[in-house]
């Protein structure tokens, strides 16, 4: 039995036999504003597990609604970008 071998799909282009598709080859980059959000949402839930650790009830509450408000940011970006389909 022989098996004919393909190449992998990135390497069938790579001597120009066929152009890539967008799809293929476009790596999804993020925004600047939802990146720099979701670095803010992280940064949060580290100050919040602090304020937990040692049971700091304003840094709890006040992280929290912080916490709130950014996930309210990307969920109306998010629905910025649907309203347009």
């Amino acid at each position: 039995m022989t098996a004919k071998k393909e190449a992998a799909p990135v390497l069938a282009y790579r001597n120009g036999k066929g152009k890539m598709s967008k799809g293929k080859s476009s790596i999804c980059i993020l925004p600047l504003p939802r990146a720099a959000v979701k670095l803010a949402i992280t940064a949060d839930l580290v100050l919040l597990l602090a304020a937990l650790g040692s049971l700091n009830i304003p840094a709890i509450v006040g992280s929290t609604l912080a916490l709130n408000a950014l996930c309210g940011l990307i969920l109306k970006k998010e629905e910025n970008i649907h309203e347009n389909v």
